[in-house]
């Protein structure tokens, strides 16, 4: 999804809410809202103005599907609601942000109780992650990581292989409930619940110990690496100094967890 500069400027004031269309995002708030979609930043001493990184954001985003998804994230219902927003009145709030999209050949519209892009043809827009779920997305994903480990942005690499986990849990989460979920931010909450839907049940009358063993290992990478993310990963402040062998022992054990994820999918659908 790509949008014009004008609509970049309108969208790093909206999405802040400096121009009151949505609600007010503090700086820390942004940094969090972005690193949802793959940003690397952090809060802190030289943070520029909250429109002037939202711009940026728009900007680095532009021209890739993630835009779409920050757009659709932003004008999530729930979160209007939360500020006080009216239900009858929230295509009202949409508006002002469609009198720019469609001059991009874009516009949100509702599909169900959430607001989706759709292009001028009508057509909704989607993710190319979602239609590549597959080993091919995996490896391509991996591939980004190892390219960031070998620039010596190890926390970068940690923090894309979480994002990378939680967005094939997410998505088999979603296909199975046929509808968005809302991500508390928890990896563990997340594998959970793919575990259920994938009958991952540990259960010893069927499983060798061997397995066991193996299977309990994802249960330990999953913990390990919300963990590390949370504490070497550029989505918070460093505890430690991130190591090249930490960042792609992150890579790599995530490359193992969700390839097997994506065979239990297709294990199940058959």
């Amino acid at each position: 999804m790509r949008v014009t500069e004008r609509t970049i400027k309108f969208l790093g004031k909206t999405l802040c809410g400096d121009n009151k269309i949505l609600p007010y995002k503090s700086g820390p708030q942004l940094v969090d809202f972005f690193v949802e979609f793959g940003a690397d930043d952090t809060y802190g001493e030289g943070f520029p103005s909250r429109w002037k990184y939202t711009e940026d954001k728009v900007r680095q985003f532009n021209g890739s599907q993630e835009l779409k998804l920050i757009i659709e994230n932003a004008v999530d219902p729930r979160d209007l609601m939360d500020a006080g927003a009216i239900p009858e009145k929230l295509d009202e709030i949409i508006k002002p942000i469609n009198d720019y999209l469609r001059f991009d050949g874009f516009e949100l519209k509702k599909v169900g109780e959430f607001y989706k892009i759709h292009d001028s043809k009508g057509i909704i827009v989607e993710p190319e992650t979602v239609k590549g779920l597959n080993h091919e997305f995996i490896q391509e994903q991996i591939v980004k990581c190892h390219s960031k480990i070998d620039q010596g942005d190890f926390s970068g690499a940690i923090t894309n292989a979480r994002s990378l986990a939680e967005a094939v849990m997410i998505e088999i989460i979603e296909q199975y409930e046929g509808k968005e979920i809302r991500n508390d931010g928890k990896l563990e909450n997340l594998y959970k619940q793919v575990k259920k839907i994938l009958n991952l049940t540990i259960d010893p009358n069927i499983l060798p110990p061997t397995i066991i063993q193996i299977l309990s290992g994802l249960d330990s990478i999953t913990t390990g690496l919300a963990g590390l993310s949370n504490n070497s990963g550029d989505r918070h402040a460093n505890k430690f100094r991130t190591m090249k062998h930490h960042a792609r022992l992150a890579v790599n054990a995530t490359m193992t967890l969700v390839d097997f994820l994506l065979d239990s999918k297709e294990y199940q659908k058959r």
